[in-house]
C-alpha cells in the first residue's frame, strides 16, 4: 500500500513539473548537499558515545537522491529488558519528491535501508548480530534559513523485511516489525 501511495505521489509531482515546464518557468539547475542528522548524533552522546548520521545528495526540479550512512549507540533505556549497548549502523538509498520545484518545502521520500544490529547482555559476556532488510516512508520540510543552510524536520516509518528471534544469555527479544523515528536535519546545498 506504502509503495502504491508513493507511486501516486511521484505521479502527481511529475505532472505538476510538466504543467510548470509548458506555463514557460525556467528549469531548474541540478543541486547537490549533504545533510546532519541530530538524533543519532544527541541518542549517541547520551550513551557516552560517538554517533551520527550524514545524508549526501543530488536533486534537480523536484527529486533528490540521497545516500545515507548513521552509526548510533543506544542510552541504556533503549534497550530491550535483558540486553545492553544496543548499537545500529545503517546505510541506505531514498527517493525524495518534493512539491516545488527548487528543492525546498515539503517533500516525502522512500526507499530501502540495510540494518547492522548488535546487543550485548548485563547478564554475562558476549554480542548478539544480526542484519535487516528495511523499506522506509516518510517526509519532511526543507527550510532555508540563511544563504544555502537549511533545516529539515522529518519523520519516517521503518518496516523490518525480515524480523529476527535475538537471544543471549537466556534473554530473547524479536525486534518490532514497524518503527518511527522524527528528527532533524541540519544541510547546506549548492547549485550548479
Amino acid at each position: 500500500m506504502k509503495v502504491i501511495a508513493a507511486a501516486i505521489a511521484a505521479v502527481l509531482l511529475s505532472s505538476a513539473a510538466r504543467a510548470e515546464e509548458a506555463a514557460g518557468q525556467a528549469p531548474t539547475r541540478w543541486r547537490v548537499g549533504a545533510e546532519l542528522d541530530l538524533l543519532p548524533l544527541a541518542l549517541s552522546l547520551a550513551a557516552g558515545e560517538p554517533g551520527g548520521a550524514v545524508n549526501v545528495w543530488v536533486g534537480i526540479d523536484r527529486v533528490r537522491l540521497r545516500a545515507v550512512a548513521t552509526w548510533i549507540a543506544f542510552p541504556q533505556g533503549f534497550a530491550p529488558d535483558g540486553f545492553s549497548d544496543r548499537r545500529l549502523a545503517v546505510g541506505a538509498g531514498i527517493v525524495d519528491f518534493f512539491f516545488r520545484p527548487d528543492l525546498t518545502g515539503v517533500w516525502i521520500g522512500t526507499g530501502l535501508e540495510y540494518w547492522w544490529n548488535r546487543v550485548g547482555s548485563p547478564a554475562g559476556p558476549g554480542t548478539a548480530s544480526w542484519t535487516s532488510g528495511v523499506y522506509t516512508l516518510g517526509g519532511g520540510y526543507v527550510w532555508k534559513v540563511w544563504k544555502e543552510l537549511y533545516l529539515n524536520p522529518w519523520a519516517a516509518g521503518h518496516v523490518l523485511l525480515s524480523t529476527p528471534e535475538v537471544t543471549l544469555n537466556g534473554a530473547t527479544w524479536t525486534p518490532g516489525r514497524i518503527t518511527g523515528e522524527v528528527s532533524l536535519k541540519v544541510g547546506w546545498s549548492f547549485a550548479w
